[in-house]
């Protein structure tokens, strides 16, 4: 009995040794810089176009990412791109266009007008019409030099 009870106090007293020799320590973190990403989306549904001989009903998504750490007045206000996106297609000068190049019409725009965004992304889609009885859809993302893919 004697044994027994010497045996339960040893295992008992080196227990907690045994277990915090045994433990790993934590491995050391080190801190790294964060890349920061910022986007943006806004829709503009059932936007009506006249293009291809008739009125054409849109649905446009554009998206577009930020610069790096811009300052809090370089960011624009989405209604500008939005506006900027409006008129561009009530005055699209060719009437003829496919959707595809109009599309890369409205980010080339884009990008050139806000320099706070280095990509932008616009997605159309074009719904059934008397002529052409599909949906159809175009999506281009168009990004500054050295930025890559959006």
């Amino acid at each position: 009995m004697k044994q027994l009870l010497g045996i339960i106090l040893l295992t008992i007293t080196t227990f907690p040794l045994v277990y915090a020799q045994s433990a790993k320590p934590a491995p050391q973190r080190h801190q790294q810089s964060s890349r920061l990403l910022e986007q943006f989306s806004f829709v503009l549904p059932d936007f009506k176009m006249d293009h291809q001989g008739e009125t054409n009903s849109l649905n446009i998504s554009i998206s577009f990412r930020y610069a790096t750490n811009i300052a809090n007045s370089e960011y624009p206000d989405f209604r500008w791109l939005a506006k900027d996106v409006e008129t561009l297609l009530h005055n699209y000068p060719n009437k003829t266009d496919y959707w595809e190049i109009v599309n890369k019409q409205v980010t080339a725009l884009l990008l050139k007008k806000y320099p706070a965004l280095t990509s932008v992304t616009s997605e159309f889609e074009v719904k059934p019409s008397r002529t052409v009885p599909y949906t159809r859809s175009s999506t281009v993302t168009r990004s500054r030099r050295g930025h890559g893919s959006a």
